[in-house]
C-alpha cells in the first residue's frame, strides 16, 4: 500500500530557501532577541444544550502553559525565529461515567515560531517580504474570536472554528508554507501557499490571496480568496472518483450507499463524487471614527466597528446544493463593536454572528482519533435538532495589559468543541452550544517578558 502521508514540495522549498538564506548571512553576527511567557486560565459552561449521551453543563475548564520564543536577527534583511510552547490542557468531561466526572489534564506541546523572515526592500511606504516555514498569519487583526473564515475551517462542508484565544487570533503558528507580502503606501497584498496542517486530506496546498487597502485612518478594506485542497498531494484522498473499495471512499461493508464521499440523488439515480477541495471568498472592513475627531478619554481601540463576510463553496450543482443548501446557506457575517472602555481596559470588543448553515456543527468526519471514515459529507442530524438555533452567535471579549502582565477574559456563545476527552465518542467533536440560550466564561492572566 502507498504511503499516503507523503512529505510535500512546498515545505522542501522552504527548507532549502531557508537553508540558501541562512548560508548567505552566516558571516554575519546574529542579534538575538529572547521572549517567552506563562499563562493561566480558567472557565466554566453555564449552559450547553446536550446533543448525544454527554452533558457539559457545569463544567469547568482550565489550563496552564508556557512558551520561549528566540529571534535572530542574522542580517538587516533576514530574521529567523524558532519557539516552543506547552499547554497542560484540562478537557470536559461530559458525563459523571469518565473519571468520575472530570478528565485528567493532558500536556500538548505545541510550535511558537519555526520561521524565516526575508526584506527584499524597506523603503519606508513600500517593502516586500518573503516568509517561510510555519508562522503566525491573521488577515484581520480586529477579529477577538469569531471570523477569519478564509483560514479556519474546512470548504466543504463550512464549519466554522471559534473559541477563546485560539491560535488563529493569536501570534502563535498556524499557517505551513510560504508567504510574500507586498506593502506600497494605503494597498497590502498578501499570497499565501498553505500546506494543510488541520483539515484533511493534510498537506495539500491551498493558494490564498488577501487585498488590503487603507483609506486615511478611518477605512480599512479588504478582500481574498481560499483555493483550499486546490494542489493535491494524493487525488484519491481530495477528489475520490471511484467506487472500488480502495479508492478511500468504501465504508467497509460493499454498500455503495454507504459509501462516505458520494451523494445519491436516489429520485434521478444519479451518483455525485464530492470533493474537499472548493474555493472560499471573503470581504471585510474596519472603521475608526476617532480618526475624525479626538479625545483624551478614549482608548485606541474603542469605538472601532469591523465586520467580515465570506461565501464558503462557490459549486452550485445539484449535489452540492442538496447538501450544503444555497450560497446564502454558506455565507456567514460577522459584525464587531469595540465598546468604549475609557482606558480602562485596552479593548472590550462586542461580536455577532449569523450563519443559516444547513449542516450540524460537528467536525467528526475530519479528525483521525474518532475512527470515522473522512468525508465532506455532513454528519447526519440523528437526533433531530434545530438548527435554526445555532443560527446566531456572540462573543464579548476584554483585555488589558498593565506592563508585562495580560489579563483578559470572554463570555461567549461560539464554535468551542470538548476536543478530547477518555473515550473516542464522535461527540468530543461536536460543538458545546447549538442553542441560544447556551454560553460560556473564560478568564486568562500571563506574564510575558
Amino acid at each position: 500500500m502507498q504511503n499516503r502521508h507523503r512529505t510535500t514540495l512546498l515545505p522542501r522549498l522552504g527548507i532549502l530557501a531557508l537553508a540558501g538564506i541562512s548560508f548567505a548571512a552566516a558571516a554575519a553576527a546574529p542579534e538575538i532577541t529572547i521572549k517567552g511567557g506563562a499563562a493561566l486560565s480558567m472557565g466554566y459552561i453555564v449552559k450547553s444544550s446536550d446533543t448525544s449521551t454527554n452533558d457539559y453543563n457545569g463544567n469547568r475548564m482550565q489550563s496552564v502553559g508556557a512558551q520561549l520564543l528566540l529571534q535572530a536577527r542574522m542580517s538587516g534583511n533576514l530574521l529567523i525565529s524558532t519557539g516552543v510552547g506547552i499547554t497542560e490542557r484540562h478537557f470536559p468531561a461530559g458525563n459523571i461515567g469518565n473519571a468520575g466526572g472530570r478528565t485528567p489534564f493532558t500536556w500538548t506541546p505545541y510550535l511558537v515560531d519555526a520561521d524565516f523572515n526575508y526584506s527584499w526592500w524597506n523603503s519606508g511606504d513600500a517593502t516586500l517580504n518573503l516568509t517561510g516555514g510555519y508562522f503566525p498569519y491573521s488577515y484581520n487583526p480586529d477579529v477577538k474570536n469569531l471570523g477569519l473564515y478564509l483560514t479556519r475551517g474546512p470548504v466543504y462542508p463550512g464549519i466554522l472554528v471559534s473559541g477563546f484565544e485560539t491560535k488563529h487570533t493569536r501570534p502563535v503558528a498556524n499557517t505551513l508554507g510560504l508567504r510574500l507580502n507586498h506593502r506600497s503606501g494605503a494597498f497590502e497584498q498578501d499570497l499565501v501557499l498553505n500546506s494543510e496542517t488541520e483539515t484533511f486530506p493534510i498537506f495539500d496546498i491551498s493558494p490564498i490571496y488577501v487585498a488590503t487597502f487603507k483609506f486615511g485612518s478611518a477605512f480599512r478594506l479588504g478582500a481574498g480568496a481560499n483555493f483550499q485542497h486546490l494542489i493535491s498531494v494524493d487525488s484519491r484522498l481530495t477528489s475520490p472518483d471511484t467506487l472500488e473499495a480502495n479508492g478511500g471512499d468504501d465504508a467497509g461493508d460493499g454498500n455503495p450507499l454507504k459509501r462516505t464521499n458520494i451523494y445519491v440523488d436516489t429520485i434521478a439515480h444519479d451518483t455525485t463524487f464530492m470533493s474537499f477541495a472548493g474555493t472560499k471568498v471573503m470581504a471585510f472592513l474596519s472603521f475608526d471614527p476617532k480618526a475624525w475627531f479626538s479625545s483624551e478619554a478614549l482608548g485606541a481601540e474603542d469605538l472601532k466597528v469591523y465586520a467580515e463576510v465570506a461565501v464558503l463553496g462557490l459549486s452550485t450543482t445539484k449535489a452540492y446544493n442538496a447538501l450544503y443548501g444555497d450560497l446564502k446557506n454558506r455565507m456567514p457575517i460577522m459584525a464587531g463593536f469595540n465598546i468604549p472602555a475609557f482606558k480602562l481596559l485596552d479593548h472590550l470588543s462586542l461580536e455577532v454572528e449569523w450563519y443559516d448553515s444547513r449542516v450540524k456543527d460537528d467536525l467528526t468526519r475530519f479528525q483521525p482519533s474518532t475512527g470515522n471514515f473522512y468525508s465532506p459529507i455532513p454528519v447526519a442530524n440523528e437526533a433531530k435538532l434545530d438548527l435554526a438555533k445555532d443560527d446566531l452567535k456572540w462573543s464579548l471579549h476584554a483585555e488589558r495589559k498593565i506592563g508585562q502582565i495580560r489579563v483578559s477574559a470572554q463570555v461567549a456563545n461560539d464554535h468551542s468543541r470538548p476536543g478530547g476527552t477518555l473515550t473516542s465518542r464522535a461527540s468530543e467533536w461536536q460543538a458545546f452550544f447549538v442553542d441560544t440560550k447556551d454560553w460560556y466564561w473564560m478568564a486568562k492572566v500571563g506574564f510575558f517578558f
